[in-house]
């Protein structure tokens, strides 16, 4: 029987507890951090995630590159069709845009504009 020091050994550790928001946070960004978003799929098997009634983000692979684009859609016939706003961002601006988005920048400048 394994002592009680090497019981110690597997169990889990303790998890770190996240930081909490301050007061000024709306509840509602909180609500839409913990949705989970679902994961569709386009005619052509490209993963997508509807923004809105009319706009998606795809993820999509064209000559060699993977893409991520933001575009508007329309329907014509009984078929979403993609519209010609839009923007397809390499992989290379897409990590860049996330990088302001992540460490909070896009936020701020945004909530400097809205006040």
């Amino acid at each position: 029987m394994p002592s009680s020091d090497s019981e110690e050994e597997f169990k889990p550790k303790a998890k770190k507890a996240k930081p909490s928001k301050s007061v000024d946070d709306d509840s509602e960004e909180e609500e839409e951090e913990e949705e989970k978003v679902d994961i569709q799929r386009n005619d052509d098997g490209e993963a997508y995630f509807e923004l809105n009634k009319n706009k998606r983000c795809t993820v999509r692979k064209w000559k060699k590159m993977v893409l991520v684009d933001i575009r508007e859609f329309y329907e014509k016939g009984g078929k979403t069709l993609p519209g010609k706003k839009g923007i397809s961002l390499t992989l290379e601006q897409y990590k860049a845009l996330r990088g302001v988005i992540m460490d909070g920048s896009l936020d701020e400048q945004i909530k400097e504009l809205d006040e």
